[in-house]
């Protein structure tokens, strides 16, 4: 099975932190974030996959060989001009992805999605298949739909009507999802996709939706961190850090399951008298250091003696020997 990751945007609402990583490369509890959504595509049984590179190319790069393995072929589809957007970046991996009567996954490069149901991929597979569809969208509910982000508008049945913030965009009876960044798509997509920069939902399955192709959603309940700012990834490690150390249930076991996987070898989670503390290898915490809350210590970052951190995360290289509350910490260099 095939599929495309998409690992070329810009990430500007996480900067400064996408100033010195392009976002799929951004540690998020030891893990590069674009290993998270690389979990879900094996458990998919995909065994070709596409990154597209833009911003910082030479780390998606990186990752590229990274990954790729005896199971796992990696292609990567450069764009270095400007980047084309979700449909122009599938458009551009053609040569990789187009196989006439097959389907291919498409998912987002920097997405933390955990399923809660064991069987969803199973459903969504089958429901692409069975339908004969030309996309099926994997979506969950959340009440900000129709207000803070755009929304998966359908009919009750399932059928989507179109992408859009507007709650009455496609009628009073239409319902809105989130789209949680996977897709499946028959290879007639490359039909709708124009040449140059697109938008795989709001440009190629809107014309596809206007000329009655099949477009569905399946529905699941999933635990969906946001990693898009720092406010939000701060947010999200302090859940993630708690549903690893005591959750229960699929996506605490999913979690488990990812850092075993791709944890390198010496991180560990540590609980301290006043902290949970996530520790990568080479990091350090001095013995005179105040830690409480929750602290994430990407690869050797180091609490430096008296210094005070709570509710912080270090990113790799670098030091603190002052006080963090609520911070990100960058390397000086």
């Amino acid at each position: 099975m095939k599929a495309m990751m998409l690992t070329a945007g810009l990430g500007t609402r996480l900067r400064p932190i996408t100033n010195m990583w392009a976002k799929p490369a951004v540690p998020f509890l030891g893990i590069p974030l674009l290993k998270y959504p690389l979990y879900l595509l094996k458990e998919l049984g995909v065994n070709e996959l596409v990154l597209n590179s833009h911003y910082k190319a030479e780390q998606i790069d990186g990752l590229a060989r990274e990954i790729e393995s005896a199971s796992l072929k990696v292609h990567v589809s450069h764009e270095p001009g400007e980047p084309l957007g979700s449909g122009g970046g599938i458009w551009k991996a053609k040569e990789w992805l187009e196989t006439k009567g097959e389907s291919f996954f498409v998912c987002n490069g920097d997405e933390v999605i955990l399923p809660k149901d064991a069987g969803i991929f199973e459903s969504f597979v089958r429901e692409h298949n069975e339908r004969n569809a030309l996309a099926t969208i994997l979506v969950m509910k959340h009440p900000l739909v129709g207000t803070q982000f755009g929304g998966v508008w359908c009919s009750p049945a399932g059928d989507v009507r179109g992408f859009s913030k507007n709650p009455q965009a496609f009628g009073n009876d239409s319902i809105g999802y989130h789209y949680i960044g996977l897709l499946l798509l028959n290879s007639r997509i490359f039909e709708y996709l124009p040449e140059g920069e697109s938008n795989i939902l709001y440009d190629a399955l809107a014309a596809a939706i206007a000329k009655h192709e099949t477009v569905r959603v399946v529905v699941g309940d999933f635990t969906w961190f946001e990693t898009g700012n720092p406010t939000d990834l701060l947010e999200a490690s302090k859940e993630a850090l708690h549903l690893l150390d005591s959750g229960t249930g699929v996506d605490a076991d999913a979690l488990r399951s990812l850092t075993k996987e791709f944890w390198k070898t010496g991180t560990r989670l540590e609980k301290l008298t006043n902290a949970l503390v996530l520790r990568a290898p080479g990091s350090d915490i001095s013995a005179t250091a105040d830690v409480s809350g929750f602290v994430v210590l990407e690869e050797g970052a180091r609490i430096e003696s008296r210094a005070k951190v709570s509710d912080s995360i270090l990113m790799p290289q670098s030091r603190i020997n002052s006080e963090s509350n609520n911070n990100i910490v960058l390397p000086s260099n």
